[in-house]
Protein backbone atom coordinates (compact mmCIF):
# COMPACT_ATOMS: atom_id res chain seq x y z
CA UNK A 1 0.00 0.00 0.00
CA UNK A 2 1.10 3.42 -0.85
CA UNK A 3 1.53 5.61 1.91
CA UNK A 4 0.48 9.10 1.99
CA UNK A 5 2.64 12.55 1.94
CA UNK A 6 0.84 15.15 3.92
CA UNK A 7 4.79 16.63 3.95
CA UNK A 8 5.01 17.45 0.35
CA UNK A 9 2.09 19.69 -0.19
CA UNK A 10 4.75 22.26 1.63
CA UNK A 11 7.79 21.35 0.04
CA UNK A 12 9.38 25.14 -0.40
CA UNK A 13 8.45 25.86 3.84
CA UNK A 14 6.61 29.31 2.35
CA UNK A 15 2.97 30.24 4.33
CA UNK A 16 1.08 30.23 1.05
CA UNK A 17 -2.35 32.12 1.15
CA UNK A 18 -6.09 31.34 0.27
CA UNK A 19 -6.77 30.45 -3.39
CA UNK A 20 -8.54 32.97 -5.69
CA UNK A 21 -11.04 31.53 -7.67
CA UNK A 22 -9.58 30.93 -11.40
CA UNK A 23 -10.56 32.57 -14.40
CA UNK A 24 -11.63 29.85 -17.11
CA UNK A 25 -10.08 30.85 -20.36
CA UNK A 26 -7.91 32.94 -18.94
CA UNK A 27 -4.26 31.36 -19.15
CA UNK A 28 -2.38 30.47 -22.24
CA UNK A 29 -1.48 26.83 -22.58
CA UNK A 30 2.03 26.44 -21.57
CA UNK A 31 4.37 23.50 -23.49
CA UNK A 32 7.61 22.39 -21.30
CA UNK A 33 11.02 22.75 -22.77
CA UNK A 34 12.17 20.51 -25.92
CA UNK A 35 15.71 19.05 -25.83
CA UNK A 36 16.93 16.97 -29.32
CA UNK A 37 20.27 16.65 -28.17
CA UNK A 38 22.00 12.56 -27.57
CA UNK A 39 22.91 13.25 -24.43
CA UNK A 40 20.58 14.82 -22.14
CA UNK A 41 20.74 15.61 -18.50
CA UNK A 42 17.67 16.23 -16.24
CA UNK A 43 17.43 16.98 -12.88
CA UNK A 44 14.43 15.69 -10.47
CA UNK A 45 14.50 18.57 -8.39
CA UNK A 46 11.73 20.21 -5.87
CA UNK A 47 10.13 23.17 -7.61
CA UNK A 48 7.11 25.54 -7.42
CA UNK A 49 4.80 25.21 -10.35
CA UNK A 50 2.89 28.14 -11.33
CA UNK A 51 -1.00 26.20 -12.09
CA UNK A 52 -3.82 27.89 -10.68
CA UNK A 53 -3.68 31.47 -9.64
CA UNK A 54 -2.54 33.12 -6.15
CA UNK A 55 0.33 30.76 -4.41
CA UNK A 56 2.67 28.15 -6.85
CA UNK A 57 2.09 24.64 -6.35
CA UNK A 58 4.97 22.87 -5.16
CA UNK A 59 5.72 19.45 -6.98
CA UNK A 60 8.78 17.47 -7.63
CA UNK A 61 9.69 17.77 -11.23
CA UNK A 62 12.29 16.54 -13.96
CA UNK A 63 13.99 19.77 -14.90
CA UNK A 64 11.68 22.37 -13.11
CA UNK A 65 8.73 22.16 -15.26
CA UNK A 66 5.44 20.19 -14.77
CA UNK A 67 5.37 18.16 -17.19
CA UNK A 68 9.00 17.76 -17.27
CA UNK A 69 11.34 18.32 -20.12
CA UNK A 70 9.98 16.80 -23.61
CA UNK A 71 12.82 14.58 -25.47
CA UNK A 72 12.25 14.37 -28.86
CA UNK A 73 14.70 11.66 -31.10
CA UNK A 74 14.73 10.29 -34.61
CA UNK A 75 14.61 6.55 -34.29
CA UNK A 76 17.36 4.71 -34.74
CA UNK A 77 19.79 6.81 -33.01
CA UNK A 78 21.11 6.60 -29.53
CA UNK A 79 19.89 8.64 -26.54
CA UNK A 80 21.83 8.69 -23.47
CA UNK A 81 19.63 10.42 -20.66
CA UNK A 82 21.16 10.77 -17.20
CA UNK A 83 18.74 11.37 -14.14
CA UNK A 84 19.89 12.88 -10.88
CA UNK A 85 18.00 13.05 -7.73
CA UNK A 86 18.44 16.09 -6.03
CA UNK A 87 14.88 15.33 -4.00
CA UNK A 88 14.61 15.64 -0.33
CA UNK A 89 15.47 11.96 1.23
CA UNK A 90 12.50 11.51 2.35
CA UNK A 91 11.44 11.01 -0.91
CA UNK A 92 13.56 8.20 -1.63
CA UNK A 93 14.91 6.23 -4.10
CA UNK A 94 13.73 6.89 -7.62
CA UNK A 95 13.76 4.77 -10.83
CA UNK A 96 12.59 5.72 -14.48
CA UNK A 97 10.26 4.13 -17.29
CA UNK A 98 10.38 5.52 -20.79
CA UNK A 99 7.02 3.95 -21.14
CA UNK A 100 6.69 2.23 -24.69
CA UNK A 101 10.38 2.45 -25.53
CA UNK A 102 11.78 -1.17 -26.46
CA UNK A 103 14.14 -0.81 -23.61
CA UNK A 104 17.05 -3.62 -22.15
CA UNK A 105 16.67 -4.31 -18.59
CA UNK A 106 18.83 -2.48 -17.24
CA UNK A 107 17.56 0.90 -19.62
CA UNK A 108 13.76 0.17 -18.37
CA UNK A 109 13.00 1.54 -15.21
CA UNK A 110 12.64 -1.22 -12.68
CA UNK A 111 10.69 -0.75 -9.76
CA UNK A 112 13.24 -2.27 -7.13
CA UNK A 113 16.43 -2.55 -9.05
CA UNK A 114 19.40 -0.17 -10.50
CA UNK A 115 17.32 2.56 -8.31
CA UNK A 116 19.17 6.51 -8.27
CA UNK A 117 19.38 6.80 -4.84
CA UNK A 118 18.98 10.12 -3.34
CA UNK A 119 22.25 12.72 -4.58
CA UNK A 120 23.15 10.38 -7.02
CA UNK A 121 22.77 9.87 -11.12
CA UNK A 122 21.84 7.09 -13.47
CA UNK A 123 22.20 7.13 -17.19
CA UNK A 124 19.52 5.43 -19.48
CA UNK A 125 20.38 4.26 -22.51
CA UNK A 126 18.07 4.20 -25.37
CA UNK A 127 19.07 2.81 -28.88
CA UNK A 128 15.99 3.44 -31.41
CA UNK A 129 15.76 0.17 -31.99
CA UNK A 130 13.89 -2.57 -32.06
CA UNK A 131 14.35 -6.11 -33.41
CA UNK A 132 17.25 -4.75 -35.06
CA UNK A 133 15.24 -2.16 -37.09
CA UNK A 134 14.36 1.08 -36.37
CA UNK A 135 10.97 2.13 -33.38
CA UNK A 136 8.08 2.99 -35.19
CA UNK A 137 7.62 6.82 -34.90
CA UNK A 138 5.16 7.62 -31.82
CA UNK A 139 4.97 9.19 -28.36
CA UNK A 140 6.23 7.80 -25.62
CA UNK A 141 6.44 9.39 -21.84
CA UNK A 142 8.65 8.58 -19.06
CA UNK A 143 7.62 8.67 -15.12
CA UNK A 144 8.64 7.11 -12.10
CA UNK A 145 8.27 3.30 -11.59
CA UNK A 146 9.43 3.04 -8.14
CA UNK A 147 7.64 0.32 -6.31
CA UNK A 148 5.06 1.07 -3.65
CA UNK A 149 5.06 4.71 -4.27
CA UNK A 150 4.61 4.82 -8.80
CA UNK A 151 1.15 6.54 -7.78
CA UNK A 152 3.06 9.18 -4.91
CA UNK A 153 5.83 10.12 -7.23
CA UNK A 154 3.58 10.57 -10.84
CA UNK A 155 0.89 12.62 -8.67
CA UNK A 156 3.57 14.74 -7.20
CA UNK A 157 4.57 15.82 -11.43
CA UNK A 158 7.70 13.15 -12.53
CA UNK A 159 5.96 12.44 -15.55
CA UNK A 160 7.57 13.87 -19.13
CA UNK A 161 7.05 13.26 -22.84
CA UNK A 162 9.35 11.58 -25.08
CA UNK A 163 8.63 11.34 -28.73
CA UNK A 164 10.39 9.52 -31.27
CA UNK A 165 9.97 10.92 -35.02
CA UNK A 166 10.52 7.90 -38.10
CA UNK A 167 11.22 8.99 -41.46
CA UNK A 168 9.38 6.35 -42.65
CA UNK A 169 5.94 8.18 -41.73
CA UNK A 170 3.88 9.95 -44.40
CA UNK A 171 5.41 13.18 -44.27
CA UNK A 172 2.50 15.40 -45.40
CA UNK A 173 0.96 15.15 -42.28
CA UNK A 174 0.98 18.75 -40.08
CA UNK A 175 4.47 19.21 -38.40
CA UNK A 176 6.56 21.89 -37.09
CA UNK A 177 4.59 24.39 -35.03
CA UNK A 178 1.15 22.20 -36.50
CA UNK A 179 2.25 19.25 -34.12
CA UNK A 180 1.54 19.94 -30.32
CA UNK A 181 1.72 17.39 -27.85
CA UNK A 182 -1.00 17.74 -25.04
CA UNK A 183 -0.67 16.06 -21.56
CA UNK A 184 -4.06 15.80 -19.92
CA UNK A 185 -3.94 14.93 -15.84
CA UNK A 186 -6.51 15.79 -13.15
CA UNK A 187 -5.08 16.97 -9.41
CA UNK A 188 -6.86 17.80 -6.20
CA UNK A 189 -5.88 21.05 -4.52
CA UNK A 190 -5.84 22.08 -1.24
CA UNK A 191 -6.62 26.13 -0.14
CA UNK A 192 -3.23 26.71 -0.49
CA UNK A 193 -2.77 25.28 -4.05
CA UNK A 194 -1.08 22.07 -2.51
CA UNK A 195 -1.63 18.74 -3.64
CA UNK A 196 -1.23 16.07 -0.90
CA UNK A 197 -0.98 12.65 -1.87
CA UNK A 198 -3.67 10.91 -0.05
CA UNK A 199 -3.64 7.04 -0.90
CA UNK A 200 -6.74 5.59 -2.28
CA UNK A 201 -7.03 2.00 -3.23
CA UNK A 202 -9.50 2.64 -5.58
CA UNK A 203 -7.35 5.44 -7.30
CA UNK A 204 -6.59 8.75 -6.37
CA UNK A 205 -8.52 11.23 -8.74
CA UNK A 206 -8.39 15.10 -8.71
CA UNK A 207 -11.37 18.03 -9.69
CA UNK A 208 -9.26 20.42 -11.87
CA UNK A 209 -8.33 18.57 -14.91
CA UNK A 210 -4.84 20.22 -16.04
CA UNK A 211 -3.19 20.40 -20.19
CA UNK A 212 0.61 20.98 -20.03
CA UNK A 213 0.15 21.90 -16.35
CA UNK A 214 -2.72 24.57 -16.49
CA UNK A 215 -5.99 24.75 -15.78
CA UNK A 216 -8.28 25.15 -18.41
CA UNK A 217 -5.92 26.90 -20.62
CA UNK A 218 -6.77 28.85 -24.06
CA UNK A 219 -4.39 28.59 -27.37
CA UNK A 220 -4.76 30.56 -30.28
CA UNK A 221 -4.13 28.77 -33.81
CA UNK A 222 -4.89 29.13 -37.59
CA UNK A 223 -7.94 27.90 -39.69
CA UNK A 224 -5.79 24.59 -40.73
CA UNK A 225 -5.12 20.94 -39.85
CA UNK A 226 -3.31 20.75 -36.47
CA UNK A 227 -1.65 17.32 -35.14
CA UNK A 228 -2.42 16.68 -31.60
CA UNK A 229 -0.37 13.58 -29.54
CA UNK A 230 -2.07 13.69 -26.13
CA UNK A 231 -1.36 11.78 -23.37
CA UNK A 232 -3.70 10.84 -20.11
CA UNK A 233 -1.03 11.01 -17.48
CA UNK A 234 -3.46 11.23 -14.21
CA UNK A 235 -2.89 8.37 -11.74
CA UNK A 236 -6.44 6.76 -12.21
CA UNK A 237 -9.25 8.92 -14.28
CA UNK A 238 -10.64 7.81 -17.49
CA UNK A 239 -11.68 10.68 -20.09
CA UNK A 240 -14.06 10.65 -22.81
CA UNK A 241 -12.66 12.98 -25.00
CA UNK A 242 -15.13 15.71 -27.69
CA UNK A 243 -15.14 19.02 -29.35
CA UNK A 244 -17.69 21.57 -28.28
CA UNK A 245 -18.52 21.26 -32.39
CA UNK A 246 -19.12 18.15 -32.49
CA UNK A 247 -16.61 17.93 -35.58
CA UNK A 248 -14.55 14.58 -35.53
CA UNK A 249 -11.20 13.85 -35.22
CA UNK A 250 -9.02 12.01 -37.34
CA UNK A 251 -6.75 9.65 -35.13
CA UNK A 252 -3.79 8.55 -37.18
CA UNK A 253 -2.30 6.79 -34.45
CA UNK A 254 -1.56 5.09 -31.02
CA UNK A 255 1.01 4.68 -28.76
CA UNK A 256 2.23 1.93 -31.46
CA UNK A 257 2.66 4.67 -34.01
CA UNK A 258 0.68 5.07 -37.13
CA UNK A 259 -2.58 3.12 -38.04
CA UNK A 260 -3.16 1.31 -41.12
CA UNK A 261 -5.50 3.95 -42.28
CA UNK A 262 -7.06 7.23 -40.37
CA UNK A 263 -10.24 6.84 -38.59
CA UNK A 264 -12.90 9.32 -37.85
CA UNK A 265 -14.14 9.91 -34.36
CA UNK A 266 -16.51 12.08 -32.64
CA UNK A 267 -15.35 10.65 -29.25
CA UNK A 268 -12.39 9.00 -27.87
CA UNK A 269 -12.16 7.47 -24.67
CA UNK A 270 -8.43 7.16 -22.98
CA UNK A 271 -7.59 5.73 -19.96
CA UNK A 272 -4.30 6.69 -17.68
CA UNK A 273 -1.14 5.42 -20.02
CA UNK A 274 -2.71 5.76 -23.32
CA UNK A 275 -2.09 8.43 -25.87
CA UNK A 276 -4.37 9.03 -29.24
CA UNK A 277 -2.29 10.76 -32.28
CA UNK A 278 -5.18 12.96 -33.64
CA UNK A 279 -5.49 15.48 -36.65
CA UNK A 280 -8.49 18.21 -36.22
CA UNK A 281 -8.76 20.36 -38.69
CA UNK A 282 -10.07 23.95 -37.93
CA UNK A 283 -10.40 25.31 -41.57
CA UNK A 284 -13.66 27.66 -41.32
CA UNK A 285 -13.86 28.13 -38.19
CA UNK A 286 -11.71 31.86 -38.05
CA UNK A 287 -12.80 34.00 -35.45
CA UNK A 288 -14.93 30.98 -33.91
CA UNK A 289 -14.31 29.49 -30.06
CA UNK A 290 -14.38 25.50 -29.46
CA UNK A 291 -13.66 23.53 -26.38
CA UNK A 292 -11.83 20.42 -26.07
CA UNK A 293 -14.31 19.00 -23.48
CA UNK A 294 -14.41 15.55 -21.08
CA UNK A 295 -18.21 14.45 -21.47
CA UNK A 296 -17.55 11.87 -18.46
CA UNK A 297 -17.25 15.02 -16.34
CA UNK A 298 -18.80 17.77 -18.40
CA UNK A 299 -15.97 19.96 -18.24
CA UNK A 300 -14.11 22.36 -21.05
CA UNK A 301 -10.65 21.27 -20.55
CA UNK A 302 -8.76 23.69 -23.35
CA UNK A 303 -9.87 26.47 -25.45
CA UNK A 304 -9.24 26.78 -29.37
CA UNK A 305 -9.13 30.78 -30.40
CA UNK A 306 -8.82 30.35 -34.27
CA UNK A 307 -7.47 33.72 -34.68
CA UNK A 308 -5.06 33.71 -37.92
CA UNK A 309 -5.81 32.51 -41.31
CA UNK A 310 -3.49 29.97 -42.27
CA UNK A 311 -2.27 28.50 -45.71
CA UNK A 312 -2.82 24.44 -44.99
CA UNK A 313 -0.19 22.94 -46.88
CA UNK A 314 -0.66 19.60 -44.87
CA UNK A 315 -2.78 16.42 -46.28
CA UNK A 316 -3.76 12.97 -44.45
CA UNK A 317 -3.05 10.31 -47.08
CA UNK A 318 -5.88 7.15 -46.66
CA UNK A 319 -2.92 5.01 -45.73
CA UNK A 320 -0.82 5.70 -43.14
CA UNK A 321 1.54 2.56 -41.89
CA UNK A 322 1.38 -0.87 -42.39
CA UNK A 323 0.80 -3.29 -39.03
CA UNK A 324 4.15 -5.25 -38.79
CA UNK A 325 4.18 -9.06 -39.76
CA UNK A 326 4.46 -10.26 -35.84
CA UNK A 327 3.95 -14.37 -37.16
CA UNK A 328 1.05 -16.62 -35.60
CA UNK A 329 1.06 -17.33 -31.94
CA UNK A 330 2.16 -20.86 -30.61
CA UNK A 331 1.06 -20.37 -27.15
CA UNK A 332 -1.56 -18.59 -25.19
CA UNK A 333 -1.99 -17.27 -22.21
CA UNK A 334 -5.23 -16.05 -19.87
CA UNK A 335 -4.76 -13.50 -17.76
CA UNK A 336 -7.72 -12.41 -15.05
CA UNK A 337 -7.36 -9.01 -13.92
CA UNK A 338 -10.07 -9.30 -10.83
CA UNK A 339 -10.11 -7.86 -7.26
CA UNK A 340 -9.25 -10.05 -4.48
CA UNK A 341 -9.41 -9.17 -0.81
CA UNK A 342 -9.88 -5.91 -1.44
CA UNK A 343 -6.75 -6.12 -3.78
CA UNK A 344 -6.38 -5.77 -7.83
CA UNK A 345 -5.31 -9.75 -8.46
CA UNK A 346 -4.11 -10.99 -11.89
CA UNK A 347 -5.33 -14.78 -12.02
CA UNK A 348 -5.92 -14.28 -8.48
CA UNK A 349 -2.48 -13.30 -7.36
CA UNK A 350 -1.15 -10.21 -6.04
CA UNK A 351 2.27 -9.29 -7.08
CA UNK A 352 5.48 -11.20 -6.38
CA UNK A 353 8.97 -9.63 -7.68
CA UNK A 354 10.10 -13.42 -6.21
CA UNK A 355 7.33 -15.42 -8.54
CA UNK A 356 7.55 -15.54 -12.76
CA UNK A 357 3.83 -16.63 -14.04
CA UNK A 358 5.34 -16.12 -17.45
CA UNK A 359 8.52 -16.78 -19.63
CA UNK A 360 7.95 -16.00 -23.20
CA UNK A 361 10.71 -17.25 -25.59
CA UNK A 362 12.20 -14.09 -27.71
CA UNK A 363 11.10 -14.11 -31.24
CA UNK A 364 7.94 -16.38 -30.87
CA UNK A 365 4.80 -15.05 -31.18
CA UNK A 366 1.92 -15.90 -28.29
CA UNK A 367 -1.98 -14.87 -28.01
CA UNK A 368 -2.60 -13.73 -24.71
CA UNK A 369 -6.38 -13.16 -23.34
CA UNK A 370 -7.43 -10.28 -21.17
CA UNK A 371 -10.50 -10.90 -19.31
CA UNK A 372 -11.85 -8.00 -16.37
CA UNK A 373 -15.14 -9.22 -14.76
CA UNK A 374 -14.77 -6.33 -12.12
CA UNK A 375 -17.25 -3.64 -14.35
CA UNK A 376 -14.12 -1.27 -13.74
CA UNK A 377 -11.51 -0.07 -16.34
CA UNK A 378 -8.32 -1.37 -16.18
CA UNK A 379 -5.51 -0.13 -18.44
CA UNK A 380 -2.74 -2.91 -19.30
CA UNK A 381 0.97 -2.15 -20.01
CA UNK A 382 3.30 -5.13 -21.33
CA UNK A 383 6.89 -3.39 -20.88
CA UNK A 384 8.78 -3.42 -23.94
CA UNK A 385 6.07 -4.81 -26.94
CA UNK A 386 3.31 -3.76 -28.71
CA UNK A 387 0.35 -5.49 -29.00
CA UNK A 388 -2.10 -6.56 -32.01
CA UNK A 389 -5.38 -6.51 -30.99
CA UNK A 390 -7.20 -9.72 -32.58
CA UNK A 391 -10.97 -9.83 -31.00
CA UNK A 392 -12.61 -7.83 -28.06
CA UNK A 393 -15.46 -9.53 -26.28
CA UNK A 394 -15.72 -12.20 -29.01
CA UNK A 395 -16.14 -9.65 -31.86
CA UNK A 396 -13.64 -7.53 -33.83
CA UNK A 397 -11.58 -4.52 -32.23
CA UNK A 398 -12.42 -1.52 -32.94
CA UNK A 399 -10.03 -0.15 -36.09
CA UNK A 400 -8.31 2.26 -33.50
CA UNK A 401 -6.98 0.03 -31.74
CA UNK A 402 -5.55 -3.00 -33.72
CA UNK A 403 -1.92 -2.15 -32.39
CA UNK A 404 -1.59 -0.58 -29.25
CA UNK A 405 1.04 -0.71 -25.95
CA UNK A 406 -1.43 0.74 -23.47
CA UNK A 407 -4.99 -1.18 -23.66
CA UNK A 408 -8.49 -0.57 -21.70
CA UNK A 409 -9.60 -3.92 -20.15
CA UNK A 410 -13.41 -3.47 -20.37
CA UNK A 411 -14.82 -6.55 -21.70
CA UNK A 412 -12.62 -9.57 -22.82
CA UNK A 413 -9.28 -8.75 -24.98
CA UNK A 414 -8.18 -11.15 -27.13
CA UNK A 415 -4.11 -9.93 -28.20
CA UNK A 416 -1.40 -11.22 -29.89
CA UNK A 417 2.12 -10.05 -29.26
CA UNK A 418 6.07 -10.77 -30.14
Amino acid sequence: MEPSLASAANISGATPTPTPTSTPFSHPLLFPPVSTNANVSVGIDEGCVQILDGPCTNMWTYGGTYPGLTIRRPTGQTTSVTFTNNLDAGAGALTVHNHGNHSTAVNDGQPDDFLIPTGGSRTYIYDGLEGGANQRGKMQFYHDHRMDVTGRNVWMGLTGMYIVDDPADPPTLPSGAFDLSLAIADRQFDVNNQIPYVFDPNGVTGDKILINGVYQPYLEIGDRKYRFRILNTSNHRTYNLALSTGDAFTQIGTESGLLPAPVERTEMRMGPAERLDVVVNFAGKLGQNLYLTDTLTGMQLLQFRVTQHLVDDSTIPPTLRALPDIGEPTVTRNWSFDRTAGHWTINGLRFDPNRVDARPVLGTTEKWVFTNPTGQPHTVHIHDVSQQCLSRNGGPCYPYEIMKETGTSRPAKLLRSS
